[in-house]
Parts: C-alpha cells; structure tokens; sequence
C-alpha cells in the first residue's frame, strides 16, 4: 500500500511544481513591465527594484496554489485513469478513497501553507513593498508623475494630460495651488502648454495664472515664461504608510474591528476581505475534492486539457467570489455567506462527483 501511495504523490507533485513555476510566470509577467522601466528608464536602484520583485511574488501564492493543485491531480489521475491504473488498483480491492489518501493529506498541508501565507506573510510583503517603493520616490520623486491623474504635492496638485517618459516632457498641464490666504475658497490655477522634468523638478513653460476671490470672481490673471515645482517636498520625509485590509494580519485585522467607532463601511470591506483571506486558502482542499473524480472522468493525461479545466474551474470559481463579494458590500449577504458561497458549491460538486466514481 505504501508503494500506491509513494507513485501517487510523486506523480501529483512534480505536475504541482510544473504548474506552481507556470502560473507564477504568467501572473508575474504583468508586473514585470512597470519594474523593468523603472530600472532602464528611471535608473531606478536595481538592489530596491529585486526586492520589489522578491515582495511581490506571496500575493499570487493564494490563488496559484490550488489552481496549481487542481492542474497536478487532473493531469496525474487522467494519466492513471487513461492507463488502467485507477482499474487495476480499485480490481484489487483498494478502494478509491483508500487510493485518494496521500494527495489528500498532500492538499491539507498545502491548506495550511496557504493560510500562514494569508494571515502572516503576505501582509508582511505587500507592507515591504509599499515601503520599498517609497524609498525609490524618496530618491527619484518624479517617478510619482503620470499622464491623466493627479499627483498631490502638499498645498498643490498637478494635472498632465500628456507625459512622454522618454523626453521627460509634460504637455497641458494644470497646477492648482491653495495660498495660505484667509477666506480662500477657491484654489489659484496656473495652465502650462509644456513641462521638462528633472529628478527633482518640473519646469513649466508659457505659464497662465488665474486667482479667484471668495465669491469665485476672477480678481488676478498673469502670465509667465517660467514656474519651478519642487516634488522632493512631498517626500521630503517618509510618511507613515496607511495599512489597507490586504496589508493586515489577520490579528490587526481583529483588533480594527474591535474599535467601536470604526464606520459601517470600513467595517464591512474588513469583515468581507477578512472572510475571503481564509475562504481562498481552503478552497485548495476543495480544489482537491473535486480534481480527483473530475481527472478520473475525463480520463486524458494531456496537459493542455488539463490546464483548460484547470483555468475553467477557477474562473468560474473567481466570478462566484466577485459575485459573493459584490452582494455583501451591497448588504444583501452577510460577509461569511458572500466568501464561501464558491466554497460551498465547489465542494458540493466534488462530493457529487466522488459518489458517482465510486458508485460507478
């Protein structure tokens, strides 16, 4: 028997490592992108950027995990089912839960790695990332510019509709200011056809200020060759970075939601990611229950089908979470309800599905 189970968990786990370094690539070749440019473009520290890189990798375990699990079991057991083995074994008067044993406990380890990765260590990471990124815009402050949104720069915010990172040229920029005036209401709005970006600065050109009473009458207009930004006096100290839900443990997250004045709102999106940061981890042992049957059935050992059923489950799995999620921000379910509905109907089917292999 011992012999069953050792073939069977090897030919589960090396399938698992396959799809685990697979996913992890495909999920990670979005982001690489943007930490690329930062390096080649913005020349920004390479040692800063790798931790980058090194601190974003645990936030795709949660989901890659049991989407990895799920691609090992249906293509390990397709093959063994394809072959005759599944036969041979269940002809010998092992049964197939008996057969199920070691990729089962294999599923409840992996269970357990994902809930300390959820609860400890990629809040830890997503924490080190935003405070390595902010070390890089203390050194590089321009990188915080970007085209079509609004950068904050204490009393000042800054508008571009275009910025070509190449040239480090802005163009149609609007800079509103609010003066330490008393009674002022409206800010003073400057308009630049064109702006050059240093490491430090932004030079506006052919500059027009407006300035505006507290009746929002037009009292001053003027206009400049000239305007100096300094964007290192936003960062010229680190701030304190807030924490959002995804950025807490899961004793941080308990010990907000024992506060008594925190609002309804922020109450329910922490008891909502709360619910969801444990429902994703087990549903790697649900993935398990329902790989097995599903593997035997479709009795093809070929990783391209594997794979598809693989991104089928968990896509139709992520619409029922979003689904779930959705309805509990409304207040038409409860959080527990609306993150372990995919839960609950997955492991429904995998129960289905085991009564009619082995009743077969």
């Amino acid at each position: 028997m011992r012999i069953i189970h050792r073939y069977i968990l090897k030919e589960t786990l090396w399938p698992f490592l396959f799809g685990f370094l697979f996913f992890n690539f495909i999920l990670f070749v979005g982001i690489i992108f943007d930490l690329t440019r930062l390096i080649f473009v913005e020349n920004a520290p390479l040692l800063k950027v790798f931790k980058l890189i090194i601190f974003s990798l645990p936030s795709f375990f949660d989901i890659i995990i049991p989407v990895s699990l799920l691609f090992s079991i249906l293509l390990s057991f397709g093959r063994l089912s394809a072959n005759g083995e599944i036969t041979a074994i269940r002809s010998s008067g092992i049964s197939l839960l008996q057969t199920e044993t070691p990729v089962i406990a294999f599923a409840t380890c992996l269970t357990f790695i994902s809930l300390l990765f959820s609860s400890f260590l990629t809040p830890w990471c997503n924490q080190m990332y935003k405070k390595t990124y902010q070390e890089i815009l203390l050194t590089r402050p321009s990188l915080q510019l970007k085209e079509k949104t609004i950068l904050n720069i204490d009393d000042k915010k800054i508008y571009t509709f275009n910025l070509d990172r190449k040239k480090n040229i802005m163009r149609q920029i609007v800079l509103y200011e609010f003066l330490p005036f008393p009674n002022q209401k409206f800010p003073q709005i400057s308009i630049a056809r064109k702006g050059e970006v240093t490491k430090e600065k932004v030079f506006l050109s052919k500059v027009r200020l407006y300035r505006f009473d507290v009746n929002y009458r037009l009292t001053q207009y003027g206009e400049f060759e000239k305007q100096v930004i300094y964007l290192r006096q936003q960062n010229y100290k680190e701030k304190k970075l807030k924490k959002e839900s995804w950025d807490m443990t899961f004793a941080e997250i308990k010990t907000r939601l024992s506060e008594k004045n925190l609002p309804p709102e922020e109450r329910r999106k922490l008891e909502i990611d709360f619910q969801g940061r444990i429902a994703i981890p087990l549903a790697t042992f649900i993935m398990c229950i329902l790989g097995i049957p599903l593997g035997i059935k479709v009795e093809r050992g070929d990783k391209s089908i594997s794979l598809g059923i693989s991104l089928i489950v968990v896509i139709a799995y992520y619409i029922f979470f979003l689904a779930g999620s959705f309805l509990s921000k409304a207040g038409l379910l409860s959080p527990f309800l609306g993150a372990w509905i995919p839960n609950f109907i997955l492991f429904a089917f995998g129960i289905y599905l085991n009564i009619r292999v082995v009743t077969r």
